[in-house]
């Protein structure tokens, strides 16, 4: 029986040996092809996401954008708010990891670095088995600075997890607050459901989106610190004995995986992202010509070497941008403001004459124009400031051929020069150099404080008032001219009438008689003769 047995087992195993000889051929070959279809198919969507109408290069006299492999991208001036390349930027898309921005982003403005971050079991085993981990375990204790190194160089997303039951309590409870955040950021097609960007349906965002997000996070010296790390070497932890090496996983940042083609001194932070569903996913920022441009790039399908066509499309971006546009200073170059396109305000102007002006433009502010173009080119449009309790009074929105550019605040001047001393002795008045906190302790004579709007309003009233005076005196002045027109008419009238009467009379006596008076004889009397 056992003989049998082990003859029928050896039976079987020939059986299976020939029968994967003759099937092995037709099985690799169906292989083979479904490969090459799938192939076929990824190159084919690849090529229409590159022959996608880039929305940017339809602006007037606006510079030409490359064609790229991300189907939504975007690139935008960070302190200026200028969108320079448009590509569908507000396609909702899978953020991936990117979403790590908006973690690090709540993370910095709600911790301090040195905070003991203690991860639970909820946190380092919730996530997908083998997605990014740098292999936190449960009870393991990093600082805040620690996690957000993980989290954004090597993208681990555990710690992603730790950060957000550290700061809101639950994952839930902080994805509340990422969603209240891209709100108040102005974020319109974004939401968000975990802290790591793992795939989930109802966790969603834009090209657009997410450079609003990544340029609030610029703002903050730690994140930028962070993210623009090429490596980083954590200490032993009250879990792990060794130390964890870290590197940007950012081409731009770091040479990683053997490639260092891309490397760019510009780039100052970034992020990558992918998953199967989002596809490739990278925020870059990176400074040149004196401007901080932002590149966002969503759903690109990758070729060859992993992240290749994500640094290839960033790279064309940050060229085109730094190579097309300059950044030009408000305050150095606008002379006068504009209220509903007409001539109001002249900036050099003070109403004190010699003295300096009460209002000015915030040095700071600049405007992004096409290479080639000269700030007259650009139309700015006054609009004044609702909140009364600050010290802006309106902002200065520009516009080029339509398209924003930039904005430049109007403030009180009142760091500066805003004192006016008058001397009893000398009779001479001077204005002081001091600040508001100095003039307290020199105790100035006088203090001049001035309503800037009840100015500017008394100034638009009095040019209304000065339009209806013109108007009434043109008015007035053809009225007076109609009054001559009928008094001249009456007394040519008069004159017409007066030499038809003299006519009249002329005619009624003899022309040598006109004037001849016949004397009165005297009446014939007794004593008169007849001779």
């Amino acid at each position: 029986m056992r003989k049998f047995s082990y003859r029928f087992l050896a039976a079987a195993l020939g059986l299976a040996v020939l029968g994967s000889l003759c099937l092995n051929p037709v099985t690799v070959h169906a292989v083979t092809a479904a490969e090459k279809a799938a192939a076929e198919q990824a190159e084919q969507e690849r090529q229409q996401a590159y022959n996608k109408l880039i929305d940017s290069n339809q602006v007037e006299n606006w510079p030409q954008g490359p064609q790229i492999y991300a189907e939504s991208a975007i690139v935008m001036e960070a302190s200026t708010g200028t969108i320079l390349y448009n590509k569908d930027m507000d396609q909702v898309n899978y953020p991936a990891s990117i979403t790590k921005v908006m973690t690090a982003l709540l993370t910095v403005e709600n911790c301090a670095m040195d905070e003991v971050v203690t991860y639970s079991y909820y946190a380092t085993h919730s996530i997908e088995a083998g997605s990014s981990s740098i292999g936190t375990t449960e009870g393991e204790e990093l600082t805040v600075e620690e996690s957000l190194y993980a989290l954004l160089l090597m993208s681990a997303n555990e710690c992603g997890n730790g950060l957000a039951e550290h700061i809101a309590g639950s994952v839930e409870a902080f994805a509340d607050m990422m969603n209240a955040k891209a709100a108040e950021l102005g974020c319109t097609n974004t939401h968000f459901v975990n802290p790591h960007g793992l795939p989930d349906d109802n966790h969603y965002t834009s090209a657009h989106d997410m450079a609003l997000i990544l340029r609030a996070a610029l703002q903050n010296e730690h994140f930028v610190r962070i993210a623009g790390t090429a490596k980083y070497n954590m200490r032993a932890t009250n879990k792990d004995d060794e130390i964890t090496y870290m590197t940007n996983h950012h081409y731009m940042i770091a040479p990683y995986r053997g490639v260092t083609r891309y490397l760019d001194d510009t780039v100052i932070a970034g992020k990558t992202g992918y998953t199967d569903l989002a596809m490739g996913t990278l925020v870059t920022a990176a400074e040149r010509n004196g401007m901080t441009l932002l590149v966002v790039t969503m759903h690109t399908r990758p070729t060859g070497v992993y992240g290749t066509p994500l640094f290839d499309d960033t790279a064309l971006l940050l060229d085109y941008a730094s190579e097309n546009f300059s950044k030009l200073n408000v305050a150095a170059n606008e002379t006068n403001f504009s209220l509903e396109n007409s001539g109001f305000f002249p900036t050099g102007s003070s109403i004190f004459g010699q003295y300096k002006p009460l209002i000015e433009i915030d040095r700071n502010d600049s405007i992004i124009l096409p290479n080639g173009a000269s700030f007259a080119d650009a139309s700015p449009e006054l609009v004044f400031a609702d909140n009364e309790d600050t010290e802006l009074l309106a902002t200065l929105n520009y516009t080029y051929y339509g398209k924003p550019i930039g904005t430049a605040s109007i403030r009180l001047a009142d760091s500066d020069v805003q004192e006016f001393t008058f001397d009893k002795e000398t009779g001479e008045g001077e204005t002081s150099g001091e600040t508001d906190s100095e003039a307290e302790n020199t105790e100035p004579k006088r203090f001049i404080k001035i309503n800037i709007r009840l100015i500017l309003i008394l100034a638009v009233i009095a040019a209304i008032l000065l339009l209806l005076l013109l108007i009434f005196r043109r008015l007035t002045k053809s009225f007076h001219i109609s009054l001559n027109l009928i008094s001249r008419e009456r007394r040519r009238r008069r004159r017409k009438r007066r030499s038809r009467r003299s006519r009249t009379y002329t005619r009624r006596q003899p022309p040598n008689e006109r004037y001849h008076r016949t004397p009165k004889r005297r009446p014939h009397s007794d004593n008169d003769l007849d001779l």
